[in-house]
This record gives structure tokens, C-alpha cells and sequence, in this order.
């Protein structure tokens, strides 16, 4: 599961986006241009090989796949591993998102 958190008075609040899924699917799918977390650590893609740490290193997200009205501001984004609704781990990511100034 993926859940969205911003920055807003002095703490991560709720943001509007929320999915869930399998982790192959949201590969294949290339949901947020998750594929290229795949050109960098040791990670190559599924099945996911049990009891192996896995490592990522310098992944940005491809901005043409964000919401297309997301707003600039800090975010947290927390990646819920599940195994029949047993919670295996939680991976929180921080980031920011900045756009251009319309003037």
C-alpha cells in the first residue's frame, strides 16, 4: 500500500493519494515511473527473491507521472509491505516537489 503525506503546519498530513496493489504489478505498470529503480542498486525487478536486502540509490521520480495538479511542498510517502494483511515493513520516503512560478 501507498500512502501521501504533506507538509503543512509543522507536520505530515494526509494527502489525497492512496493505492494498493502488488509490487510486480506497480512495476510493470511503471506507476510513477517506478522502473527506474531498477538502474540502480541490486534490485532486478520480480519475483522478489526472499530473505536478500534489496538496495535503491538515486531514484527520481518521473514528474510527467505525478498527479498533474500536485502542489509544490514537501511530502512524505510511506510504502506499506503486507503479506496477508500482516504488516511486513514500512518504508517512508521524503521528497519535494517544486514547479515552476506562473507568472
Amino acid at each position: 500500500m501507498v500512502q501521501a503525506h504533506r507538509f503543512a503546519s509543522n507536520e505530515y498530513r494526509l494527502f489525497p493519494v492512496r493505492f494498493q496493489d502488488k509490487m510486480c504489478k506497480f512495476l510493470k505498470a511503471n506507476v510513477g515511473g517506478v522502473q527506474k529503480l531498477l538502474t540502480c542498486g541490486n534490485f532486478s525487478a520480480c519475483p522478489v527473491v526472499s530473505n536478500t536486502n534489496m538496495t535503491f540509490c538515486n531514484y527520481i521520480p518521473d514528474g510527467s507521472m505525478l498527479p498533474p495538479l500536485m502542489q509544490s511542498g514537501d511530502y512524505r510517502v510511506d510504502f506499506h509491505g503486507l503479506y496477508s494483511n500482516n504488516e511486513l515493513f514500512v518504508v517512508e520516503v521524503y521528497g519535494k516537489v517544486t514547479r515552476p512560478e506562473v507568472k
